[in-house]
């Protein structure tokens, strides 16, 4: 029975991963707005924000998709007892109290991050596997994208884009096993993985839309369509239809008309060379840099093709080569105040099957070595991001295009220099080590090092699980 559980094993290991890092508190204002938006709705049940919160101007009302926020909703609800402890705005002051002096965002907020990084690293194996490869490779393909990728600081995050990142992943599995297989269950997850990628991030959402057509047609060929074709993709149609009008109660419930989202007067106005260049190579943002195995992608996408499963590459590619687009035209291109290329995280696992796949087909001189290479790559990128605090100096000093592109930008160059100590003398201390276990030592007499040690203990026993466990001949 194990056995055939291996990536639900190590996908486990990566959730203790995940607790053992996580940091306990927020690091955006797009996260707080979505966070108190999910508090709003469920001890005031309203839109509105109560009181407002003041970060360079007066919000009342959070601008973000409902997905994130409707998911804070049970564990607001379960620990609403915790409510009184939430700090309040006080004044027309940035207030970091919001940020790192919440205990119960410290409780309901960071499981929901981790459980979509870990999901998505756990459909990224399934994907594979899926696919005809062995559980060796699907393993691969997991830690390439739970370990070696963005997606283990995102774990750490407050935003949305780790749960459009699941939502694209899981959508995709459904519908390209639907495809094959015809069960109903199949296309109905596919619908809601749509569904909600909307109310998450209606552009992202839009996107995955688009890619599930081809990913769930058995032919390209439009005319060639039978009726059922038609009215399984008019079924996507509906799921997406039906986000889109909840989306837009949503904005109405906010600001009193529909079609007012909170984004009116930005866009795409970024000069794509600037954009794309600062999105593949820069210092502060590259994918090149943060995802070093995207270099095996094109590896990948050769043997699809080989094997008759072009339509498949052709729909991961094409989704993630829009979204890099969609992100290197955008404005803010580089996301503000983030680690690396934040907007582009929901094409992280795609792009890591992908790179997985193309370790396979290397040459015998070239894979002794470049998978190493890249994983370790992507290992020494995200140390920095996950041990020192965003907010202790380095998103202020590489948050824009130009100081994208300074060498220091670079997190394992240039993060350290904003760490300071080691354990945290106050709670909104931003130059200590980042771990929420290190953070708390210096209230509890370092008690609360004994969770953050039984959590890495877990994940190290999980692991090693999983590595025996696929060397035992596959379950029939």
């Amino acid at each position: 029975m194990l056995t055939r559980n291996v990536e639900l094993i190590a996908a486990g290991a990566l959730v203790f991963v995940y607790l053992t890092l996580m940091n306990g508190h927020m690091q955006s204002i797009d996260g707080l707005l979505t966070y108190r938006q999910g508090e709003s709705i469920a001890f005031s049940r309203s839109m509105q924000l109560q009181p407002p919160i003041w970060w360079g101007q007066w919000w009342t009302t959070s601008k973000f998709g409902i997905g994130l926020s409707l998911l804070y909703l049970p564990g607001l609800v379960v620990f609403s007892w915790l409510g009184g402890y939430v700090p309040l705005q006080h004044g027309a002051t940035y207030d970091f109290r919001l940020l790192y002096s919440d205990p119960l965002y410290a409780i309901v907020g960071p499981p929901i991050q981790i459980i979509a990084t870990a999901g998505s690293a756990y459909l990224v194996a399934l994907v594979i596997r899926d696919w005809g490869f062995s559980r060796r490779i699907a393993l691969v393909g997991l830690a390439l994208y739970g370990l070696a990728s963005p997606a283990i600081v995102y774990a750490r995050s407050d935003i949305s884009q780790p749960l459009t990142a699941f939502c694209w992943i899981a959508g995709l599995y459904c519908a390209i096993r639907f495809r094959r297989e015809r069960r109903l269950w199949m296309l109905v997850a596919a619908g809601a993985a749509v569904f909600y990628a909307v109310l998450t991030r209606p552009v992202e959402g839009s996107l995955l839309l688009a890619a599930l057509v081809p990913a769930l047609a058995p032919r390209l060929a439009l005319w060639k369509w039978q009726r059922a074709d038609w009215l399984n993709v008019a079924c996507l149609g509906t799921a997406y239809v039906a986000a889109v009008l909840v989306s837009l109660l949503v904005d109405w419930g906010r600001s009193g008309f529909p079609f007012v989202t909170g984004y009116e007067g930005t866009g795409w106005t970024t000069p794509l060379p600037i954009g794309l260049a600062g999105a593949l190579v820069s210092p502060g943002r590259g994918l090149l840099w943060e995802f070093p195995a995207v270099v095996l992608v094109p590896f990948g996408v050769r043997r699809l093709f080989k094997e008759g499963r072009g339509v498949d590459a052709l729909v991961f590619t094409g989704l993630a080569t829009v979204q890099l687009l969609n992100v290197a035209t955008w404005e803010a291109w580089w996301g503000g105040w983030d680690w690396g290329l934040r907007l582009f995280v929901p094409a992280l696992p795609l792009l890591a099957v992908l790179a997985t796949i193309g370790v396979t087909v290397l040459p015998s001189a070239i894979r002794l070595w470049l998978p190493g290479i890249v994983f370790l790559g992507g290992v020494v990128w995200a140390v920095p991001c996950v041990v020192t605090d965003l907010l202790g100096g380095y998103a202020g000093a590489y948050d824009g295009t130009m100081p994208s592109f300074s060498l220091l930008a670079y997190p394992p160059l240039g993060a350290w220099r904003f760490l300071h100590h080691l354990r945290a003398t106050t709670l909104t201390d931003s130059g200590a080590v980042d771990i929420v276990w290190l953070r708390l030592a210096h209230y509890s007499h370092n008690l609360s090092l004994i969770p953050g040690a039984v959590f890495a203990f877990a994940a190290l026993f999980l692991g090693a699980l999983a590595l025996r466990l696929e060397r035992l001949p596959a379950a029939t």
